[in-house]
């Protein structure tokens, strides 16, 4: 069975569709949010393990490559069935066992706030709450209710230190899925390389 996408199957939806808006907080929420927007600033690189479970029963583990701003790399197993690839305009989902490369805006895509030059995850028009603190763990929901791309997307940080851990998707059909990482690495250089799309004279 190939690994869900995100929560969102092969349709891409928690990258490709789900509108995030956000809301008026207290003072100690902005205080969260704040804290966070620092961290993904202040990060240049990430690579980790991940695993991924979702709700369905479903569960996938791969490697994540992140280098700010723009790029990340998301590879589902050995990448032989499934990879995803972010540039600044566009999210690439490699399918290499089809030989079949499908590309997104990346604009579209929630990826879009944490992979900009400068991370903000207030912006104008947009809504957001935090979530209780729970066993050391601040959680900051982005989400929409009802409408086109309707779900939730939930980051998780750990508290000491302050570090990114995990994010949790609720789709609109009820699936849940999460994203932990693993194996952590800060701020190591990775290779232009690591980006490099593959070419099929075949594919789109």
């Amino acid at each position: 069975m190939k690994a869900r996408i995100m929560g969102f199957g092969s349709r891409v939806m928690f990258l490709v569709s789900l509108p995030i808006m956000l809301a008026s907080m207290p003072s100690m929420a902005n205080d969260d949010v704040t804290r966070a927007e620092t961290w993904f600033n202040k990060i240049r690189t990430i690579s980790a393990d991940f695993v991924q479970v979702a709700s369905d029963g479903t569960s996938a583990e791969g490697k994540l490559a992140f280098r700010r701003p723009s790029r990340m790399k998301i590879t589902y197993g050995k990448g032989d069935e499934l990879q995803l690839i972010t540039s600044s305009v566009w999210l690439h989902v490699d399918r290499p066992d089809e030989r079949l490369l499908t590309s997104y805006p990346i604009s579209e895509t929630p990826l879009s706030l944490i992979l900009a030059d400068k991370v903000s995850l207030r912006p104008d028009g947009y809504e957001t709450r935090v979530l209780p603190t729970s066993a050391g763990i601040v959680r900051i929901q982005i989400g929409k209710d009802d409408g086109e791309g309707a779900g939730r997307m939930t980051l998780e940080f750990s508290e000491k230190p302050f570090q990114f851990r995990r994010w949790i998707v609720l789709d609109a059909a009820g699936i849940e899925t999460s994203v932990t990482l693993q194996n952590i690495v800060y701020d190591q250089p990775i290779a232009n390389e690591v980006f490099r799309l593959p070419e099929y004279s075949d594919g789109n």
